[in-house]
């Protein structure tokens, strides 16, 4: 081939090094975001269309599959200590899904099956509201190409707290747009999650520079 387009510089050296792609041949293009679509809206407005008011909200966004970390995130909620009753939103998958019984019984061992909700696969034009609704939005995986929903998130205003893994760093800035979890423990994440939570100005100021690092990363500059 004459070009190999990837979308981050970790994925450049994977196939140098796995597949021994000439380096000049290629070339990183990082993904965009539609920011027609995903941007910030009324968070009080979208927390009333959804039925959340007085709750802490998480979502989460995605495949219903191991390497996406869920199951970190359920033992997360398990621990964590916040200011206010805490709901989990699970978007993506359905009960046909594997993956989707284990968590539900995982949720159910840990008690917790009341602060996580289910949604299944959403229209995509829905998604939006619901990360305008989120206090945070929760990025577990183990391993991530790019990391898409975590730049619709920012594109929303809503922080992210993510994995430390090399798709989502090219993303989320640590300290910046939200926080970059280095150990995939329940703990750890808990950590994070509460400054957070328990933080309404930080929690604001994160937000608003999310959506300054998504701006540069529409789909017209990509």
């Amino acid at each position: 081939v004459d070009k190999v387009i990837v979308s981050t510089a970790h994925e450049r050296g994977a196939l140098q090094r796995l597949y021994h792609a000439p380096e000049e041949k290629v070339c990183v293009v990082p993904a965009g975001v539609d920011l027609a679509l995903f941007r910030p809206g009324d968070q009080r407005a979208a927390r009333r269309r959804l039925g959340l008011d007085g709750h802490c909200t998480l979502l989460y966004v995605g495949r219903l599959e191991p390497i996406k970390g869920l199951e970190v995130l359920i033992h997360t909620l398990s621990v964590l200590e916040a200011p206010r009753a805490v709901r989990l939103l699970v978007v993506g998958g359905d009960e046909h899904n594997e993956e989707y019984g284990k968590l539900k019984s995982l949720a159910q061992q840990l008690a917790i099956e009341d602060k996580v909700e289910f949604l299944g696969i959403l229209d995509h034009k829905l998604l939006p509201l619901y990360y305008q609704a989120a206090d945070i939005c929760v990025v577990p995986s183990y391993y991530e190409s790019f990391g898409l929903v975590a730049l619709e998130a920012m594109a929303c205003g809503t922080p992210v707290v993510a994995s430390r893994v090399a798709g989502l760093q090219t993303i989320v800035r640590d300290n910046r747009s939200g926080y970059l979890v280095p150990w995939h423990c329940p703990d750890s994440f808990a950590d994070r999650l509460e400054v957070l939570l328990a933080n309404d100005a930080l929690r604001e100021s994160m937000g608003k520079e999310a959506y300054n690092i998504a701006m540069e990363m529409g789909w017209d500059r990509t």
